[in-house]
């Protein structure tokens, strides 16, 4: 059952909750609360669930950084992952960790940073104690912190060596030129290399407050348990004493914008980027469909524009990500040289047609039904697909839905897989007029490093 508690609950937490539960034969026993210092808890007892997922969202990310700060937020990821706790050196925590069967990592995007943890049923509240005590009593220490400089400095080596990574990366920053959202998560080497310890944590200070957090624990364990040690040892952590600042929304694309850089990479890869619905727009669940059919699954449908006819590609992948102030949808194309102008001509051409295109053959006239794919029912069975593997993992659900309780402003009726199936195709072709036909978008093509000359011994033969 669900339990229901004295103090009133916000829509938002209902509406999580309800979402976690759809499509389950008889709700589990779950419970969901704010506890005094704002703390957002979501519990959910999953009894044979091989592991437990402990999820902490934290309303801190790229989007807070200020001048100077640049990469902070990844910077203290680490430092709270890997660093020294009040109660124990780096070292041994890890080892206590591993001793035990927890598995945790973390993550930080433009909007949160998750921590993630995963652990036998019988560890749950052990594990739930070392999470708080990670990340609400750190201890930043000289050493660690440029053990965990020179660790990022790598990371930002690798990533503008990968050409989906340097993509994405230059796509955003032109997309979102002049907002928090341009910039890179990474951060710049620079500002992160100057680091201290002081300047660390001032910036944190403000921003690890319980009630700027959301924490879901889903898995084999026993609800009433761990409901207690959440009120007794999370419930005396302290509430902030500033409110996080409301971010604006991403304005409109003003015009468009092309790039080219070089890589060591074999082919070219080119991106093409646009402006998408943010996480709490109403077409945010039409558009994860759009893009799903557009470049995702076995046969997406720009695979067949840009290849079935004259080859111009050859792979094609589309990804959208929903952020709190806006979107972005991200096209990826590896291809040669020479078909990198056909193909973007293609790709907007086709987007442009969009607004009366068939998804399904509820469109067309009964007469033209016949051998026509249901493109939009495909989209739906794959979805619903991915929804039942996505739920048989309790750490997948803990972070969806952690993430979900801080970036959540809208009511929710009814379960996902039920929103999912109300989308038709009129959804579909709404969302591709207000976001890609005809809209503006940026183009950053990644070609090879030009070639060596000859050598000198070449030049000189005869």
């Amino acid at each position: 059952m669900t339990t229901r508690r004295a103090r009133a609950l916000p829509a938002i937490l209902l509406a999580a909750l309800a979402r976690l539960l759809a499509g389950a034969d008889a709700p589990p026993a779950s419970a969901v609360f704010v506890l005094d210092n704002g703390l957002q808890v979501l519990l959910q007892e999953k009894r044979g669930m091989p592991l437990t997922g402990i999820a902490l969202a934290i309303d801190l990310g790229a989007k807070d950084e200020r001048e100077g700060a640049s990469g902070y937020a990844h910077l203290l990821e680490h430092m709270l992952l890997f660093g020294d706790g009040a109660e124990a050196g780096s070292e041994e925590r890890l080892s206590a960790l591993r001793a035990r069967g927890v598995e945790q990592n973390a993550h930080t995007d433009h909007d949160l940073m998750t921590f993630e943890v995963s652990c036998p049923g019988a560890e749950s509240a052990w594990a739930l104690e070392q999470v708080r005590q990670a990340v609400f009593f750190p201890r930043f220490l000289s050493p660690r912190l440029e053990a965990e400089k020179l660790v990022i400095a790598e990371e930002l080596r690798q990533r503008r060596d990968d050409p989906a990574g340097l993509g994405r990366l230059l796509v955003m920053e032109r997309l979102f030129a002049g907002h928090a959202y341009g910039r890179s998560v990474f951060g710049e080497g620079d500002a992160v290399a100057a680091a201290t310890v002081g300047s660390l944590q001032a910036f944190c200070r403000p921003h690890l407050a319980p009630d700027r957090c959301a924490l879901a624990v889903i898995g084999d364990f026993a609800l009433a348990d761990i409901e207690a040690e959440v009120r007794r040892r999370w419930g005396s952590l302290e509430r902030g004493e500033t409110a996080a600042a409301e971010l604006p929304e991403a304005g409109r694309l003003e015009r468009g914008v092309e790039d080219e850089v070089e890589l060591d990479v074999d082919g070219c890869h080119l991106f093409m980027g646009w402006r998408a619905p943010a996480f709490n727009d109403p077409q945010r669940l039409p558009f994860s469909l759009l893009a799903h059919l557009l470049g995702g699954g076995l046969n997406p449908l720009l695979n067949g524009i840009l290849r079935g006819g004259r080859p111009l590609v050859d792979s094609v992948h589309m990804n959208y990500y929903p952020f709190r102030a806006g979107g972005v949808a991200l096209l990826h194309m590896t291809l040669e040289r020479r078909n990198v102008r056909a193909a973007k001509g293609e790709v907007v051409s086709f987007l442009g047609r969009l607004g009366s295109f068939l998804f399904s053959p509820q469109d067309a006239p009964p007469r033209l039904r016949p051998g026509m794919l249901d493109y939009l029912g495909s989209a739906k069975n794959q979805m619903e697909y991915g929804n039942a593997s996505f739920r048989e993992s309790a750490l997948n659900l803990s972070v969806a839905s952690a993430r979900f309780l801080l970036l959540n402003r809208n009511p929710v009726s009814g379960s996902f897989l039920e929103s999912v199936g109300n989308v038709s195709s009129a959804d579909l072709r709404r969302a591709a007029g207000r976001f890609l036909s005809g809209k503006k978008w940026v183009a950053v093509l990644v070609t090879p490093l030009p070639q060596a000359t000859a050598t000198a011994g070449e030049e000189a033969r005869p």
